[in-house]
């Protein structure tokens, strides 16, 4: 599946705000600051939710919050070469974890 498909599922199936929200907390989120993280897992549990009541798969729902996250990154860009990695290189993983976990989450 294509960025350009996943792209297009976030924009169709997740609200502006909500997507706003994530972008909002997941630039905010720092690891070592649990209020922050607690935001940004509610707001990664939101839009996972409004993909998966659009029917969209978990292979769909993970590529469509990749995409959401490196396209938050892009508009949050860093352009010093000082810090390389950006908050969402480090919090992908936990990101997708939380998004697996949210999305099959009540399914026996």
């Amino acid at each position: 599946m294509s960025l350009q498909v996943a792209r297009f599922n976030i924009a169709s199936h997740v609200s502006a705000e909500t997507a706003r929200e994530f972008d909002v907390a997941l630039h905010a989120a720092a690891p070592n600051s649990l209020a922050t993280m607690v935001e940004l897992q509610r707001t990664v549990c939101e839009c996972v939710n409004s993909l998966k009541a659009a029917n969209l798969g978990p292979v769909q729902m993970i590529l469509a919050m990749k995409a959401c996250a490196l396209d938050s990154a892009g508009r949050h860009r860093i352009d010093s070469d000082e810090y390389p990695a950006t908050t969402v290189d480090l919090l992908m993983e936990q990101i997708i974890r939380w998004a697996i976990a949210e999305y099959y989450r009540g399914v026996s």
